[in-house]
């Protein structure tokens, strides 16, 4: 589609939007301005005095700069002007003042990648390798911002002072370093303020400054859906290929950006698909543009139950009437108590975690007030909830009722989850609400850097195995809280707390905090923290523990 044709009346907002970041990516909306700027140079080149009539109407007047420069703007290439002879005269370094180089054939084919990869589910972050004023990037940002994806991140790789001199054989005699192309050089503060401006700088965004060879490597990228390759070189495209392309997803886009426009890119991309025997043809993007997909069987969601699905739940706001609160909240309607009040002594509650710029997975949510604690801390916060078939995992006592509990208590959970949706249109949030089994979290609800199961655990009949559900998710730390019994010791141990002769619906578990050092440890948190603290609860001050486990 062309960037000059009408979306149609049923364009969707994200779709709008996105075409709107395009234009003003490859300076579509102020092009009259550039042309401007071009056309004192080519006066000044010519020894001409700018004509003021021109200067006022450059479109009317010298169509054929507008042109020419809309075309380059559609390509991808380079604005170039006759000069003596047959040499082209190359203003790039005065005048080259775009977000992105790519062109707008190139930004198509990328907002076409990112669709498929949303559609498709296909898992991982995005990543660019080089990225001069981070054009692509930004659009990467936007197109996650327009469809609401707060589980991937945008990897913006670049040595932040133009490309290295040439070191090995097959750069020989394509020097684009910063001496001869110091329009290439851009440093990270400038691209981090582009970002800002389109306000799209935030945790989602992740800077790798430095050479390839010294950062990618070790980069902390697990799942790559898509890795665009604007390097330029042989050296610094195979640099990225070898470090990167392992993590590329099977239906994940490699993209390569230079490979028709430089010889030495041609040559890294051919030797490191021969050695690794890829078959896969490319797709000829535009003029330099090439791309493939990854082949191999799709990734398996990470879960127990390879059936599981997920719902992102959105509901309207409630009238307070219907709300009943599980913790003792301050609402605009005034201070509504709960059974549980987390109020003096939260921190302690997240184990004095800094949840800012992190996005958290938690589970079981209840009204909210850790959800909003959280995110006005600074994360971004998912958190499951069961489907309500499930309501509560209660212990399977024999003789007791259950349909007549359940019908009992089906009032109390819609209430507890009214609170929550009540709290979540009055402080704005943007907090997710999943359902989906806890006990096996879908890899398309994404990765996270924290997980928070908070007295959770106690009620569930399978916590190892909500555990570890939680653990295949984050990428960095869990914090476990749980009722703090002190006559279960050192050991990692948990007691079954239903009697035979007990027949009220009851919790299931009470955890000693090692077993939760320990479970942790085996599922890859092996540096873990363990605080006693005290919170208000039914019948006055209850002890609890706060684990906090990392990677």
């Amino acid at each position: 589609m062309s960037l000059y044709q009408s979306l149609g009346s049923d364009a969707s907002p994200a779709d709008r939007y996105l075409r709107l970041i395009k234009q003003s990516l490859i300076n579509d909306l102020y092009l009259e301005l550039e042309a401007v700027l071009h056309y004192f140079a080519l006066c000044s080149r010519g020894g001409t005095e700018p004509d003021p009539s021109t200067i006022r109407d450059i479109a009317a007047l010298r169509p054929d700069i507008v042109a020419h420069l809309r075309k380059a703007r559609d390509d991808g290439s380079m604005v170039l002007w006759p000069d003596a002879g047959e040499r082209l005269y190359d203003p790039r370094n005065i005048s080259e003042h775009v977000h992105t180089m790519i062109g707008r054939r190139r930004l198509d084919h990328l907002h076409d990648c990112l669709d498929a990869i949303l559609i498709e589910g296909i898992p991982g972050d995005v990543v660019e390798t080089g990225v001069w004023r981070g054009g692509a990037t930004i659009f990467m940002r936007a197109h996650l911002a327009a469809h609401g994806v707060r589980n991937r991140n945008v990897w913006v790789a670049d040595s932040f002072c133009g490309l290295p001199e040439p070191s090995v054989q097959e750069d020989i005699g394509f020097d684009l370093s910063r001496r001869l192309h110091p329009i290439l050089a851009v440093s990270e503060e400038r691209v981090k303020d582009l970002f800002a401006r389109y306000d799209l700088l935030d945790h989602q965004v992740r800077f790798l400054p430095g050479w390839f060879r010294d950062t990618l490597p070790s980069a902390p990228i697990e799942k790559i859906a898509l890795l665009r390759l604007d390097g330029d070189l042989y050296e610094s495209t195979m640099d990225a290929l070898l470090a990167l392309y392992d993590k590329v997803v099977p239906g994940g886009f490699i993209i390569v950006d230079d490979y028709g426009a430089l010889p030495p890119c041609r040559q890294a991309v051919e030797d490191f698909r021969t050695e690794r025997e890829i078959s896969t043809p490319m797709e000829t993007v535009d003029w330099t543009g090439v791309a493939w997909r990854k082949e191999g069987a799709r990734l398996p969601e990470t879960t127990p139950a390879p059936d599981a699905s997920f719902t992102v739940v959105q509901q309207p706001c409630p009238p307070i009437s219907v709300c009943e609160f599980y913790h003792t909240t301050e609402t605009p309607a005034g201070l509504m108590p709960g059974q549980w009040d987390l109020r003096d002594n939260t921190d302690a509650y997240l184990g004095e975690v800094d949840f800012g710029n992190k996005s958290v997975l938690e589970i079981g949510p209840a009204s909210g007030y850790l959800t909003f604690h959280m995110e006005a801390r600074g994360a971004s916060v998912s958190a499951v909830e069961p489907p309500m078939e499930r309501l509560w995992d209660t212990f399977p006592h024999q003789g007791v009722d259950w349909e007549a509990w359940r019908a009992s208590f089906l009032p109390h959970i819609v209430g507890v989850r009214n609170s929550f949706w009540y709290l979540h249109h009055h402080l704005n949030s943007q907090a997710r609400l999943i359902e989906t089994v806890p006990e096996a979290i879908p890899a398309a609800v994404g990765s996270f850097d924290i997980g928070l199961l908070a007295a959770i655990l106690l009620h569930t009949r399978s916590p190892f195995s909500i555990l570890a559900s939680v653990a295949a998710r984050v990428k960095e730390a869990v914090i476990v809280t749980e009722l703090y019994d002190p006559s279960l010791g050192d050991l990692p141990v948990t007691r079954l707390i239903p009697r035979a002769e007990r027949t009220e619906v009851d919790t299931w578990w009470s955890f000693s905090p090692n077993f939760f050092v320990q479970a942790l440890a085996c599922l890859g948190f092996p540096n873990a923290e363990i605080t006693i603290h005290h919170q208000r609860g039914p019948g006055g001050m209850v002890p609890m523990f706060t684990v906090v486990a990392r990677r």
